[in-house]
């Protein structure tokens, strides 16, 4: 059997519309996004432990970013890389984590204060999500189909 690696991804968006977070006529939303040091930009991550729930992994996520998981997060998209000589399948699981208006994230577009991860000072910022990847985008349409509003801190 091929090993293989899963991450959890956490989608965080902010629509350009909160009235109508689905409606795309005022553009499309930003999305929350970490780097550390001068690594790429991606959505907020952890590697999936061994035997660990989806929804714990999530959790955690959304813990260092300062936000608290919505109770029906949802899986929006998943994405699979194939193995590669030296590398296992990766395989990356987006989860919704809900979005948020201007006024609950009371921070300018551009880079926002670091996470709270103990090992590494990840940087974030809000993104236009036409500037992702394709795998951000297919996560971003599931969640602009059937937008959830839940109680959730940023």
């Amino acid at each position: 059997m091929t090993p293989a690696l899963a991450r959890v991804e956490l989608l965080v968006w902010r629509p350009a519309n909160p009235r109508d977070p689905g409606d795309l006529g005022a553009g499309w939303p930003e999305v929350l996004q970490v780097r550390a040091g001068v690594s790429p930009w991606r959505l907020p991550g952890v590697a999936l432990r061994v035997g660990e729930p989806v929804r714990a992994a999530a959790a955690r996520v959304a813990y260092a970013v300062g936000r608290t998981l919505p109770a029906r997060a949802r899986v929006l998209s998943a994405h699979r890389q194939r193995a590669t000589p030296g590398s296992p399948v990766r395989l990356t699981l987006v989860v919704d984590g809900g979005w948020v208006t201007a006024s609950e994230v009371a921070l300018p577009t551009g880079e926002l204060a670091s996470c709270r991860c103990q090992h590494a000072t990840h940087h974030r910022r809000w993104a236009h999500a036409e500037t992702t990847n394709p795998a951000t985008l297919d996560a971003l349409c599931a969640a602009l189909s059937h937008p959830a509003r839940e109680e959730s801190q940023p």
